[in-house]
């Protein structure tokens, strides 16, 4: 992810992994159960800008290594046909008008074209999605990726042990599946990758073609994942492209899935819709779409979204906007000892400190973007809504990022079906005790993890016993 200002400058770039969702931009929202990504409560250093001569010392470069052959198939099965996201029939907005053509309600079904118009679109918005086809295809804006495009010198300065214990991720949209090239997920993972975030839409006329393919293989190999879809708020309300980002990645919690992200940044067609950097939206106006996308997410999925952006961006076209800082931060920013943080955030979950990474398994060499987790984070991994018979034998393991990076944890529990505990390991087991039969009763659990800095982490779920 790279960003620009209006001006040309290049600008302080933080894009953060932060999964926020706060009904009609109330602050009160804000205190309703985490999606589990909760930072320590000690803040972290002063950042230092992009541009001085501080470079980046965590992680390492961290990904370099051959290009794959690209050569691994999919494996057998796709997402649920059905999907989670509320109807797509876009509801009344106070947001501001769109300034393109007027929308059309999204096709039922289908598969996106080649090209990622998406199915059943109107005249025009398929000639909409033609004529930003090139950027389309791209996973930020292109203004974005000039301004962080200068290669990161760290992987010398950061020694082995730090190496061993980072999380690392990709991000990745249809621009690595150049000429059709597949992405062999399985050599990502021997490359140690552990997450991905990958572009399914944008605004709201695009679908990236591989997205499906690409979520399925990815977690099949074993890599967390989350969807991320491309804000264009210029386009429809908050809501209308928070329906339509649940709808065509089929996106459900549970299992390797990571909290839907919003990608939110500058403007990559101010050149064809004549605004700004903000779309031409005012700070108060920007804020309004935000909170409409991330309420009508959480409504939908039961978690807060992941939030991706760049300090620079979001202070400029948010007004400095504290209110989403409950959500997990994914902040862009390169060259630097320690990215710049938007306002609200004192920390990240995830940071993305290379555009030009070259990652086994990914064709397009040296033009993958790297992430990697804050260790100092828990980074709990909803474990969806569960389903069981009285008298079932169960066993269930909370996930946990911060696990992956060799951190240990301490699991508690609350609201779990009669019969069952959880140890201090994050495992559920037990025995789920018999009720009336054919009745159904629905109990919402809340599991809680920390670490050994003093971070929490909680994610809430639903358990349906049957008899």
């Amino acid at each position: 992810m790279r960003l620009k200002s209006s001006g040309g400058a290049v600008v302080a770039a933080a894009a953060a992994l932060a999964v926020l969702f706060i009904a009609g931009g109330s602050a009160a929202a804000i205190h309703v159960v985490s999606s589990g990504f909760s930072a320590a409560p000690a803040p972290i250093a002063q950042p230092a800008r992009v541009g001085t001569p501080a470079t980046a010392t965590v992680p390492a470069t961290l990904g370099g290594g051959t290009t794959g052959s690209g050569t691994a198939t999919a494996p057998a099965g796709t997402p649920a046909s059905s999907s989670t996201a509320p109807s797509s029939t876009a509801p009344s907005s106070t947001a501001s008008s769109s300034t393109g053509p007027s929308s059309a309600t999204p096709a039922q079904s289908g598969t996106p074209a080649p090209s990622g118009a998406v199915p059943g679109a109107s005249p025009a918005l398929a000639a909409l999605a033609a004529s930003r086809a090139a950027d389309e295809a791209l996973p930020h804006s292109p203004q974005l990726l000039q301004q962080l495009a200068t290669p990161s010198s760290s992987a010398a300065a950061t020694n082995q042990a730090t190496a061993l214990t980072t999380v690392r991720g990709i991000d990745v949209a249809s621009y690595q599946h150049q000429n059709g090239a597949v992405i062999s997920w399985a050599s990502v993972a021997r490359a140690g990758y552990k997450f991905a975030a990958i572009k399914t839409t944008e605004g709201n006329y695009y679908v990236n073609p591989y997205a499906i393919s690409d979520i399925v293989a990815a977690m099949s190999h074993g890599l967390y994942a989350t969807v991320y879809h491309f804000a264009i708020p210029n386009r429809t309300t908050g809501a209308v492209q928070a329906q339509f980002a649940l709808k065509y990645s089929k996106y459900r919690s549970g299992g390797r899935a990571l909290p839907l992200m919003l990608d939110i940044e500058y403007d990559p067609y101010v050149n064809t819709d004549h605004t700004n950097e903000c779309y031409g939206l005012s700070a108060a106006a920007m804020r309004t779409w935000i909170s409409s996308f991330v309420s009508t997410a959480r409504s939908a999925t039961g978690q807060y979204p992941i939030i991706y952006t760049t300090a620079n961006w979001w202070d400029t076209c948010t007004g400095s906007s504290t209110a989403f800082g409950a959500d997990p931060m994914w902040v862009a920013a390169y060259g630097v000892s320690s990215p710049p943080m938007p306002a609200g955030w004192p920390a990240y979950t995830f940071w993305q400190y290379s555009s030009t990474g070259t990652v086994s398994g990914v064709s397009t060499t040296g033009g993958t973007d790297l992430s990697y987790f804050n260790p100092s984070v828990v980074g709990l991994i909803d474990p969806g809504s569960q389903a069981s018979k009285g008298g079932a034998k169960v066993g269930l393991q909370v996930a946990s990022l911060d696990a992956l990076a060799r951190a240990t944890l301490k699991f508690t529990a609350s609201g779990l079906p009669p019969g069952l505990s959880i140890t201090a390991a994050g495992d559920i087991t037990g025995t789920i005790k018999k009720g009336t039969a054919g009745a159904v009763k629905t109990y919402r659990a809340t599991v809680t993890a920390k670490n050994g800095t003093g971070a929490t982490g909680s994610a809430t779920f639903t358990w349906q016993v049957t008899g």
